[in-house]
This record gives C-alpha cells, sequence and structure tokens, in this order.
C-alpha cells in the first residue's frame, strides 16, 4: 500500500492537472467566442455603412422598399450563421469538458474499486464493506451511462432543431 503522503500528493497532482485542462478548454472557448463577436462587429459595421450609402442615394420609393427587403434578408442570414457559430463553439467546448469530466469519473471509479479491494484483502471482515463500494460503484456507473446516453441524445436533438432553425430561416429569406 502506497504511504498515506505519498498518495495524496498524487491526488493533488492529478486534481490539478484536471484544474488547468478545464480552465484551457475554457480558456479556448472564449477565445473562440471573442474572434467570432469581433469578426461580427466588423461585418455589422461594414454592411451598416454600405447599407446607409446605398439607402442615401435611392430617390424611387420601389427601390427603397426592395433595398429594404434585401437588407432585411442579410441581416437574418447574418444572424442565423452567427447563432450557428456560437452554438457550434459551445457544443465543441461542452463535449470537450464532458469528455474530461468523464476521464476524471473513469480514474476515480477506478480508483475508488482499488481501494475497496485493497481493503478487503488488507484489513479481517472488510470483505462485506469492500462488496458494498463495488456495488455502489457498479450502480452509480449504471446510473452515469444512463444520464450520459440521455445527454448525447438530447445533444443530437437540439443540433438538428438548430440546423432546422437555420435552413428554415435561410430558405424563408430566399422566398
Amino acid at each position: 500500500m502506497a504511504n498515506p503522503q505519498e498518495q495524496l500528493a498524487a491526488w493533488q497532482k492529478a486534481a490539478l492537472e484536471s484544474t488547468l485542462s478545464y480552465a484551457q478548454a475554457s480558456i479556448s472557448s472564449a477565445e473562440q467566442m471573442l474572434k467570432l463577436n469581433l469578426e461580427a462587429a466588423r461585418s455589422s459595421l461594414e454592411q451598416a455603412g454600405k447599407n446607409t450609402r446605398e439607402l442615401l442615394a435611392i430617390s424611387d420609393p420601389q427601390e427603397l422598399a426592395q433595398l429594404r427587403a434585401k437588407i432585411a434578408q442579410v441581416n437574418m442570414q447574418q444572424s442565423a450563421s452567427y447563432a450557428q457559430n456560437i452554438y457550434e463553439i459551445v457544443s465543441q467546448t461542452q463535449a470537450l469538458l464532458t469528455k474530461l469530466g468523464e476521464e476524471q469519473y473513469s480514474k476515480l471509479n477506478k480508483e475508488a474499486a482499488a481501494g475497496a479491494e485493497q481493503l478487503s484483502k488488507s484489513a479481517p471482515g472488510a470483505e462485506v464493506t469492500a462488496a458494498a463500494v463495488k456495488s455502489t460503484l457498479a450502480a452509480t456507473n449504471a446510473m452515469m451511462d444512463n444520464l450520459n446516453r440521455a445527454a448525447k441524445q438530447f445533444a443530437e436533438l437540439s443540433e438538428a432543431n438548430i440546423k432546422a432553425a437555420t435552413a428554415g430561416m435561410f430558405n424563408s429569406t430566399k422566398k
């Protein structure tokens, strides 16, 4: 059995590495969002200037109505594209954080099972406690598997709905 101080140091190191992984994923996501927002702001400013110049050059009311419809269509398409880009960044980040969490959960499970096994070997009469720990771990694993499956199904359904809504928005603006 490992020295308790060594085991504690190893757990602290693992916790630090895990925390750093989560922080790096979060910062990367924030960086992507910042870039997207800066690009959207730049694009919006350029589009607003272009639209204003075109509006100021129009003298015919019918042309004005057509230009307004065109501007509305372009704005809706840009908004849908922006929303889809945000959704993709959030989905990627969520998937990465979920993967990191699952890895940590798996590692914790293995350590708990190894600890229960060690307990059953080292202490007289501890077999019952070790069996209870193993049973609890098995039940928890089954519950986590069900939750993960449900979360993945929800994510897939959400993604399909977002794509359908975006496609519908693009189709409705083309009419």
